[in-house]
């Protein structure tokens, strides 16, 4: 039918009635009609109900025949009639698809098809959801990295810290510098564990990563105001109560992070996405020891940081380290505020809802107080949560050995200070390859198969062999204390690599797994309910160490001391470990496979 000013929608109908009834009966009869008017008016009202699933639009014949007044739409396909009956006809005949009506761009003359390209608005939106999902996992990943990267600020600065050449003012008669930096040390451990019993209800309500942006934050400025000099930090007792903040804010993190992976990612990737989490804090400590060594070496043949006064040479190359720690908290920060812009899991669910719908849509991931609470509460009433508790409070404890391993390598293994530094890399290392090859292999999620119970008898099983590892290697160690096996120095190395190796996916993994499936609105209060008693069973542990540690340094100082008396010191802090792998390991097994009779049980009744 040729373009017309005057061609109006009825004629163009009764033409396509015409037309049909001239072919067959199988055909399908189609026309279209413009209008030479130079301008284009907008599209009537009907035209905008956008088709959920194909995109078209949907056009009725009231709506062409009754609206004479929309004769100023550009282009318009009518919707397809059969005249008489078929026999042939297809399932498909009288389907919506069937009556569609497209229509095209407004240029003159020309219909444009749907589009099946790269431009598809559905094509669009999966490209930014997995783009964002991606943005999501590289912010989280360099959090954790830097954060950790952060705290190893304090231990590479201490023996500057307690020097008379710091640069930090003294005034307190009482205790010395030594006394006060022992008083950080434990303040600190009490400012995680009341970070890490408050917060977790604060990170529900408020959500994963508005609490790390104020984390990150708090921590930029804190070690920023440390860094910068004697107008912000004069004193050693303004670096205790700077450090208090950071430990603070430091204890939020891993419970932020894993309410960002349960808001923002599927349930599929939340295994790699916890193995990602442990990898990027064992290279933060890795890292960060390195970095900041150089930096320190570096900092000190400047002649920019030793001063003279009038009390002599001041070295403030130590500042340095807390200056770089706080500019690189500014990078997961920048990438978190932009894609944190991002939907979450629920919202990329429903593209065309209003923004009220959207909200109410993210604020199912978000809780109160007293709803977190309330999730705490009924977790703690099943068996699976506390031995969950028992076998993360215990591996906390065993993997915070790292601390002591080169003070054990050197009285147990009469190692070189250096080599025993090293045999602590090591360890770490055992951690950092075990969680980057096998944490998807030995803990997947329960999503990757239909049969629930077997992936969980994988995760017991898995997790029954790793501690069982830890627990030789604790064996080989305690009777190498008691002298009936011996242990070369490089034997004793490589028993540390695969303890680590042993410990780090059943430390990051089964817990946090726990938190983020039972957990829901609450994953963040129960992943800190975990870590509340790993820190005050850990509180005891260090005690204990401390104690061995004493003795074996006054031994050690006496004459004709001999190594079996000093490996002897060591055997209550090994066998309280052995017994703990033992104990953490039954409970974690019995754990998973209670929590996969659980949950294969919920699935199979919804």
């Amino acid at each position: 039918c040729p373009p017309s000013s005057t061609y109006s929608p009825a004629t163009a109908l009764a033409t396509q009635m015409r037309f049909a009834s001239t072919a067959s009966l199988s055909s399908v009869a189609t026309c279209c009609f413009l209008t030479m008017n130079s301008t284009v008016s907008p599209l009537p009202p009907y035209v905008h109900h956008h088709h959920p699933s194909t995109g078209f639009s949907k056009l009725t014949l009231r709506d062409i025949v009754g609206n004479r007044s929309n004769q100023q739409s550009t282009f318009i396909l009518l919707p397809s009639f059969k005249i008489g009956k078929n026999k042939e006809k297809s399932p498909r005949a009288n389907t919506k698809s069937n009556r569609r009506v497209r229509f095209a761009s407004q240029n003159i003359g020309t219909a444009k098809p749907t589009s099946t390209n790269a431009s598809d608005p559905d094509i669009k939106l999966a490209d930014t959801t997995k783009n964002d999902s991606w943005g999501i996992s590289l912010s989280l990943f360099l959090t954790y990295l830097t954060v950790m990267g952060a705290k190893c600020a304090l231990p590479s600065t201490l023996s500057l810290l307690t020097s008379q050449q710091s640069g930090l003012a003294h005034y307190n008669t009482v205790l010395s510098r030594q006394d006060i930096i022992r008083r950080l040390l434990a303040l600190s451990t009490v400012s995680i564990a009341v970070g890490k019993l408050a917060l977790g209800p604060i990170i529900d309500s408020l959500g994963g990563i508005m609490s790390l942006q104020i984390a990150l934050s708090t921590l930029s400025i804190c070690l920023g105001a440390i860094g910068l000099g004697s107008q912000t930090c004069p004193t050693l007792t303004t670096l205790t109560m700077y450090w208090i903040i950071v430990d603070f804010a430091f204890s939020s993190c891993w419970a932020a992070c894993v309410k960002t992976i349960r808001e923002y990612l599927d349930e599929k990737k939340w295994s790699r996405e916890i193995g990602r989490l442990a990898m990027a804090a064992r290279l933060g400590n890795a890292v960060s020891f390195a970095f900041f060594a150089w930096l320190l070496q570096w900092a000190s043949s400047s002649g920019r940081v030793v001063v003279s006064n009038v009390e002599g040479a001041v070295d403030t190359s130590w500042r340095w380290v807390f200056r770089a720690s706080s500019i690189v908290q500014l990078v997961p920060l920048l990438l978190l505020s932009y894609y944190g812009k991002a939907k979450s899991v629920g919202e990329n669910d429903n593209t065309t809802s209003s923004s009220t719908v959207k909200n109410q849509t993210k604020r199912k991931s978000q809780s109160t107080f007293k709803q977190s609470l309330d999730v705490l509460r009924t977790q703690s009433r099943t068996p699976e949560f506390w031995l969950h508790l028992v076998s993360r409070s215990i591996i906390m404890v065993l993997v915070s050995f790292l601390l002591f391993i080169p003070t054990y390598m050197v009285q147990c293994f009469e190692m070189s200070s250096s080599s025993s530094a090293r045999v602590g890399s090591v360890f770490a290392l055992g951690c950092l390859l075990s969680v980057s090859t096998l944490s998807e292999r030995t803990y997947p999620p329960s999503t990757l198969t239909r049969n629930g119970n077997d992936v969980y008898k994988r995760k017991s099983y898995s997790m029954l062999s790793f501690l069982s590892l830890s627990t030789i290697c604790l064996l080989l160690q305690t009777a190498y204390l008691q002298n009936r096996i011996p242990l070369s120095p490089m034997l004793g190395m490589v028993l540390m690599f695969l303890f680590g190796f042993s410990l780090a996916i059943p430390f990051y993994l089964p817990s946090s797994m726990f938190a983020l499936k039972r957990g829901k609105e609450g994953s963040a209060t129960i992943a800190d309910a975990f870590d509340v008693c790993g820190f005050g069973m850990l509180a005891v542990f260090n005690g204990l160490v401390a104690r061995v540690l004493d003795v074996s340094g006054d031994i050690g100082l006496k004459a004709g001391a001999t190594l079996l008396s000093r490996k002897r010191a060591w055997l209550p802090v090994f066998g309280s470990m052995c017994g703990g792998s033992v104990v953490a390991m039954i409970s974690l097994y019995f754990a998973v496979r209670l929590e996969g009779a659980r949950d294969v049980g919920t699935e199979s009744k919804g």
